[in-house]
This record gives structure tokens, C-alpha cells and sequence, in this order.
């Protein structure tokens, strides 16, 4: 049998993944291009199918993205034509020219931790702005919430829910905001946060629990066990809280 990457495996389900995959607030693309001054070029790392690309793309800047999985770049394609798409690994890309941004948008913890905060640093420029920015949804009403994690801890007890939000108290003493302020290639730490409530269709959550990757690398009849006992657990349309973290430094 072959073995799969847990880093690769979001092309098996590349359309539900565009579907079902959130936004980020609009607010936050304003926040990053504010915090640095002007920025014409950017590097982004893990693009996927282009949610954080389109946007600032649409706010003038020139984006090269990085994606190694050729189902999700085909997507990314389509929804960002111009933009060149490098179809590989961070590792394996080699820049012919420092920027003036690079970020990535939840894909910053597929990238090897030798050597990830070096080869960001070498591919800015200096004052060069870098950012991480992630989602973390969780279902609004406490109960059923706690009911979601136990359909996991009962069904399937090796994937970790996270379902905490990251504050500003305790997000540069948890990853990845620990490495990046032990980093010495940056400085001028910073983060914001925003909250914001989405009312979905209960098949919609459900569809993006099968885009995480921990749920993915299960067992074809473990993930069918996992999805009918979420099935049974909703009416049509669930609430959830979604927050977004995004941490920016500057390369000095």
C-alpha cells in the first residue's frame, strides 16, 4: 500500500476543500499591507486553492505561491489566473529574488522546523514584512461542541481538536508564535485577532472536518463511523465562531 503524506492529502478532496474552507476577515489583509508600508511583491507559502491569494491579489499585490499538491494548484489556477504557481515544496523552491512579504495561510506547519525560519528570512527583503495568519473554527454553542469532540475522543481518539482560541496573552508562548519570537532573523513582534460568527448548513461543517488532514489519514471505515455518528448530531444549519490569528514580524 502506498504510503500517504499528511501534507498532500487535501487534493483527494480538492473541490469540497474550496467549498468549505472559510474566509478570512477582510480586515486582516488591510492589517498585514498596513503594518509593513508598501508592498508590490509577496512570496506565499501553501497557497492551496488561493483563499488568501485572490485577496491580495485584489489588493495589487504581485503574488508567487508555493503548492506542491497539483489538484489543489489547479483550483488556485482558475481562481487566481496570472499568478505563478510554483508546483512544489517550500524546501524545493529557490527564489531569484528577495520580497517584500511572505506569508502563509495555515500551511506554515507542513514546512520542515530545521530549516523554515532561515529560508523565510532569505527570501525577504530587509524590512520585509512576514506573516502567518490561521483560522480556528469551533462550533458556537458549548454543548454541542463538546458533543462534536466526543464523536472523536469515542470514534476515532488519535485526532486533537483545538478548539481554544489563541489570545494575545498566550500567543507568543505557543506555536508557532514561540519560534517565531525565539527567531533572530525577526523582530518588531506583533498580532491581531478577530472573532466573527458564521451560521453554515450542518453538511458544510461536517465537510470541513473531512478536509483536515488528521481525518483524512484515518481509516476509510473509521472516517465513515466518524461521519454518520456528526450526521446524527445536527439539525440543517449549525452556528460557529471562528477566530482568525495573524502574526506579523519584520526581518531585520
Amino acid at each position: 500500500m502506498e504510503k500517504r503524506d499528511p501534507a498532500q492529502v487535501f487534493g483527494e478532496i480538492a473541490d469540497l476543500y474550496d467549498r468549505v474552507r472559510k474566509p478570512y476577515p477582510a480586515e486582516l489583509f488591510d492589517d498585514v499591507l498596513g503594518y509593513g508600508g508598501d508592498v508590490r511583491r509577496a512570496l506565499e507559502i501553501g497557497a492551496g486553492t488561493g483563499r488568501a491569494t485572490v485577496e491580495f491579489a485584489a489588493h495589487g499585490v504581485e503574488v508567487t505561491a508555493i503548492e506542491p499538491d497539483a489538484d489543489m494548484a489547479a483550483i488556485l489556477a482558475r481562481h487566481a489566473p496570472g499568478v505563478p504557481i510554483f508546483r512544489g515544496t517550500f524546501e524545493e523552491f529557490r527564489p531569484d529574488e528577495r520580497f517584500g512579504l511572505v506569508y502563509s495561510a495555515e500551511a506554515w506547519h507542513w514546512t520542515v522546523p530545521e530549516t523554515r525560519w532561515p529560508m523565510a528570512a532569505s527570501a525577504l527583503a530587509d524590512g520585509g514584512t512576514f506573516a502567518l495568519l490561521w483560522n480556528n473554527e469551533r462550533l458556537a454553542d458549548p454543548d454541542r461542541q463538546k458533543a462534536f469532540v466526543n464523536v472523536f475522543a469515542e470514534v476515532a481518539p488519535t485526532v486533537v481538536i483545538k478548539d481554544l482560541s489563541v489570545t494575545p496573552e498566550r500567543v507568543w508562548s505557543q506555536w508557532p508564535g514561540d519560534e517565531l519570537a525565539a527567531a533572530a532573523q525577526f523582530g518588531d513582534l506583533a498580532s491581531r485577532h478577530y472573532l466573527h460568527h458564521l451560521t453554515v448548513p450542518a453538511a458544510d461543517f461536517i465537510g470541513l472536518t473531512q478536509t483536515r488532514s488528521q481525518f483524512r489519514m484515518l481509516p476509510a471505515d473509521v472516517r465513515q463511523r466518524v461521519l454518520d455518528r456528526l450526521a446524527a448530531l445536527f439539525d440543517d444549519e449549525v452556528s460557529m465562531a471562528i477566530d482568525t490569528t495573524l502574526l506579523l514580524a519584520t526581518r531585520r
